[in-house]
């Protein structure tokens, strides 16, 4: 009676997934999910996998890996080892080579044993059927989804050869603990990659996917050496391993070295995915996207195994972190800094903070402060010195002024008389400073900050008071700093990046800046304003910037109203680099001024720069 059942049950089987192929195929499809599915099916010759993006320093050294959902390394056919291959064809679907995609004895097996159960306990899924499943549905125990699969591998098995079906489901299968395919797996339990394992050990990996709950290494190491001894068996027995190669895995010692990810530099990590975001609307194919356009883009790009190249250097973030943490001991001062190379204008050190965390606050790239006596020399002294062909010697009046009420004042209630431009800026002279803004023009002098694209400036801002710093909103960190590398280009401007390039992880490249130097002032005038800048840490208010090593050391200080901020931005014959100090909620800094902070984190960056 049960071999006659049995019989029966088989014949009903094949009949139903004959019937469906032949005569309901159209009504199944008309089902959404499924529909949607084959629909997919259209493209499959072309899917992707999503696949981590690596973001790399100068030296081509790991920063951080871009994931989905799915943390993924995808291996291309012919870069999968061969026992990779053979270990999940030995255990998972033995005649992988023969059929079309679905294994009718095997299909069979399952129907008796769940029958008899009366619910679904048996697969005999081939590996086909598992990609179907991976890919387009659900893993739901039903007969409704295990019909699906069988018209949805049947195709699959139409369009994809043998090896890219099994390329796309060793990458798609799940290995617990967030890891997807066989190269992360491989790095991610024995911190190495998949070409560099014993047969033991990939024995071990294959175990995982059958079940990766019961056979997670971590968690139950007992289970899944037991799985991965037959897994061996099943392999000696398919004749892909011979009696001695069999004996020897059995006899390895398997020792687990799990990768522990480290993010060196976490601080960088949401600024690279702005600047990114900007670099992909700057290429031609992507002009006239949205905003949400735009970041779907970046988003998907970031998925797609893509190599991100910047020119960070790590010793000298190293430096500009350890800088700060020692210079600022005090739980409730922050600061950042931010560190451009003149040769290559990159940014090769930006710091937000003394404990910045991944996509957290960055105070060099979000924060906007009032800039105080930095803003001098690019919206005072520059343009002034380019109207009027004026030189370092030029002489302005520093006495007391009033004007429509706005009465400055100099720092510690000075009084001067006439002085250069030269002592103006070295001193920090309130009053010369804004004599000369006045006598530029308001209007004049703000259309010498327009190439910089400073963010948050206004209309609002075009007033006497900001040549001292008072305006509306502020500036970023970033921003003063990569306005004052004009300085030490011949008063051109190139705004720096971080970013180096994108490219595929074949080394195609996919995205480069292309931005062409603007000239704000003269050359001419940028030699004089070089001079009056050394001044400053010659004579002036920066004093305590200098050290050996450079053959040019300039700079501005800048301190708001009640101390609430104090900057430099220096530059040396290499680099040029911005300090912010300040509290989070702005509060008066007066107890931490005389010690200069900013000044001395500057100094302690730009020394180890040169050492190195």
């Amino acid at each position: 009676m049960n071999q006659k059942l049995g019989l029966i049950s088989v014949l009903l089987l094949f009949g139903i997934v004959l019937f469906s192929f032949m005569g309901l195929r159209t009504e199944h499809e008309n089902y959404v999910p499924f529909q949607k599915a084959i629909s997919s099916l259209a493209q499959v010759e072309n899917m992707k996998l999503d696949e981590n993006s690596l973001l790399l320093d100068r030296n081509g050294d790991l920063l951080y890996e871009f994931k989905s959902t799915e943390s993924r390394v995808y291996l291309d056919y012919n870069k999968i080892p061969e026992p990779v291959r053979q270990a999940f064809i030995a255990t998972e679907d033995q005649g992988f080579n023969q059929h079309h995609g679905i294994d009718g004895k095997a299909i069979a097996r399952a129907f008796i044993t769940n029958s008899s159960a009366g619910s679904v306990q048996q697969g005999g899924s081939t590996i086909t059927q598992q990609l179907s499943r991976n890919l387009f549905l659900t893993h739901e125990r039903t007969y409704d989804r295990k019909l699906k699969e069988l018209l949805i591998s049947y195709r699959i098995e139409q369009q994809l050869s043998k090896e890219k079906i099994l390329e796309l489901y060793i990458n798609s299968i799940y290995f617990q603990n967030g890891v997807y395919g066989i190269e992360k797996a491989s790095r991610y339990y024995f911190s190495k990659p998949v070409g560099e394992l014993s047969l033991a050990e990939t024995a071990l990996l294959a175990a995982i996917p059958n079940n990766p709950k019961l056979y997670d290494p971590l968690t139950n190491f007992e289970n899944t050496i037991k799985r991965q001894k037959w897994i061996l068996l099943k392999m000696k027995e398919q004749g892909y391993i011979n009696e001695a190669t069999y004996e020897a895995s059995l006899s390895q010692h398997i020792q687990l070295k799990v990768s522990q990810p480290v993010v060196p530099f976490p601080e960088i990590v949401g600024y690279v995915k702005k600047e990114l975001l900007s670099l992909i609307a700057t290429a031609p194919a992507n002009k006239g996207l949205t905003a949400e356009e735009l970041l779907l883009k970046r988003d998907q790009l970031l998925t797609s195994g893509v190599v991100v190249e910047t020119a960070l250097d790590p010793k000298l973030q190293k430096e500009a972190v350890r800088a700060l943490n020692n210079r600022l001991p005090y739980n409730d001062v922050e600061g950042s800094v931010v560190v451009v190379d003149h040769i290559s204008k990159q940014i090769v050190s930006i710091v937000g903070g003394k404990n910045v965390g991944l996509e957290e606050f960055n105070r060099a790239t979000q924060a906007k402060r009032q800039p105080g006596s930095s803003i001098k020399p690019l919206l005072v002294y520059a343009p002034y010195v380019d109207v009027y062909g004026a030189k370092s010697q030029s002489l302005i009046s520093a006495a007391s002024m009033c004007e429509d009420n706005y009465c400055p004042n100099n720092y510690g209630g000075a009084s001067y008389g006439t002085v250069s431009l030269k002592k103006a800026m070295a001193s920090s002279i309130n009053t010369a400073a804004v004599r000369v803004l006045r006598k530029t023009g308001v209007n004049k002098a703000f259309s010498y900050l327009q190439p910089f694209e400073f963010s948050a400036v206004t209309r609002e801002d075009h007033q006497l008071a900001s040549a001292l710093g008072g305006f509306s909103k502020g500036f970023s960190p970033l921003e003063l700093t990569s306005a004052y590398t004009a300085f030490s280009s011949g008063g051109t401007f190139v705004k720096p990046r971080l970013i180096t390039s994108v490219k595929d992880k074949n080394g195609k490249l996919l995205y480069a800046w292309k931005e062409k130097p603007v000239s704000v002032w003269s050359e001419k005038t940028n030699s004089v304003m070089r001079e009056m800048l050394e001044a400053v840490t010659i004579s002036g208010t920066a004093r305590d910037a200098r050290f050996a090593g450079s053959s040019y050391i300039g700079g501005k200080t800048g301190t708001t109203n009640d101390v609430r901020d104090l900057w430099f931005i220096g530059l040396t014959d290499r680099y040029t680099a911005g300090v912010w100090v300040g509290r989070d909620t702005p509060s008066s800094l007066r107890s931490i001024e005389n010690s200069s902070p900013e000044v001395m984190i500057w100094r302690d960056i730009m020394k180890k720069a040169y050492q190195n």
